[in-house]
């Protein structure tokens, strides 16, 4: 790769940092992140079908956001996007892999079965009417979302590190 495309490809991954950093600043105005400090959601109780899809929406998303870095990697790096049934586990895993001469890994394995647990959790979301969401799965899931976002985050700074120095690019971007 290039450095000057892998410039580019950092752009785009910031760009979805900082939506991933706009939906914890939403889940923090209902004091729901970094800690759970709140029983209701505009006057509905954590557990209530409104909140439920409110908060389901919002992991949705989350998991959403991660997912297009993991797209931007796999196109622009690894030139191979998995396809077919089950692609997005198979991407989820590509992102764990280390490609020597090409990328280092993206995420340790723990913050990878953190991630397949809501990955898991959006499939789940997408394809059931809101009424069948199960609050216990979904306080569990914003309870850890806080140790999700650092591991991703410190995951992704230090696949940026090791991206740059691969590239022979400095901190200001250049050689």
């Amino acid at each position: 790769m290039i450095p000057e495309k892998y410039l580019l490809l950092e752009v785009r991954i910031r760009k979805e940092v900082s939506n991933l950093e706009r939906l914890e600043r939403e889940l923090a105005r209902y004091n729901l992140f970094p800690r759970i400090q709140a029983d209701s959601l505009g006057g509905f109780g954590l557990a209530d079908e409104a909140s439920l899809r409110i908060i389901g929406s919002i992991l949705h998303d989350y998991y959403t956001a991660i997912e297009k870095i993991f797209r931007i990697i796999a196109r622009d790096i690894d030139c191979s996007v998995p396809t077919g049934e089950q692609w997005h586990k198979e991407l989820l895993d590509q992102m764990t892999l280390e490609v020597p001469g090409l990328r280092p890994a993206l995420l340790d394995k723990e913050t990878a079965r953190k991630l397949d647990e809501l990955r898991a959790f959006r499939h789940v979301f997408r394809n059931i009417y809101g009424f069948s969401l199960d609050p216990d799965k979904i306080h569990q899931l914003l309870e850890g979302l806080p140790e999700l976002a650092s591991g991703f985050k410190k995951d992704l700074y230090l696949f940026n590190l090791k991206m740059r120095r691969f590239l022979g690019l400095d901190d200001s971007g250049e050689r």
